[in-house]
């Protein structure tokens, strides 16, 4: 696997670039097709003098897009714990996939909600300029949509290791969310037309 690594405010010397590539490798027997892989390593400072390092990995295949991200005092340990998540997410998707193609997969609560009034946002107690202080947008991710079914979205979810995952759903030829239960289970949001 070529490992494209990259520090912001940390400097990667050549024996932690040969460190985390080793660490690494071990990756490949794991994941078939990796046509891009990188890890960022950056230094989170804290107000208490501490800092941490943060290690993210982020692998592209083929087919699915993978990442972890985990943090500690020392580098050297962020990477083995950031790669060591990478491995367990892969292994779980790998069992989920091979039992979701034995029995289908599940998604519970797929829920037809009610139309809202538009005016709704003006109801909830707060007047335009207090709602203004609340809708700041930090951070904006774009990626790239292509069409999948509800087992690849879940598929696809688990890698990212999120909560919630946008996809273009084949089926219906519209936008869903997929989004994780407390209970473990799956939730979908699909629009509809009024």
């Amino acid at each position: 696997m070529e490992l494209t690594i990259r520090g912001a405010d940390i400097t990667v010397s050549p024996e932690l670039r040969e460190f985390a590539e080793s660490r690494a490798a071990k990756l490949d027997r794991f994941i078939e097709h990796i046509v891009d892989a990188k890890l960022e390593l950056k230094r989170d400072h804290r107000r208490n003098n501490n800092s941490h390092v943060v290690a993210q990995l982020t692998i592209q295949t083929g087919r699915d897009l993978l990442r972890a991200e985990e943090q500690d005092q020392d580098v050297r340990k962020a990477i083995n714990l950031v790669i060591d998540k990478m491995e367990k997410r892969v292994r779980r998707v790998g069992e989920r996939r091979t039992s979701r193609k034995r029995a289908g997969a599940v998604v519970a609560d797929v829920v037809t909600p009610e139309p809202v009034a538009a005016d709704v946002a003006a109801s909830d107690g707060l007047d335009e300029d207090e709602s203004e202080e609340f809708a700041t947008v930090v951070r904006t991710k774009r990626f790239a949509v292509k069409p999948m079914d509800i087992e690849e979205a879940i598929e696809q979810m688990e890698l990212l290791g999120h909560d919630f995952f946008l996809f273009h759903n084949a089926d219906e030829a519209t936008m869903n969310v997929l989004y994780r239960r407390k209970d473990g289970t799956y939730g979908l949001l699909a629009p509809y037309s009024a």
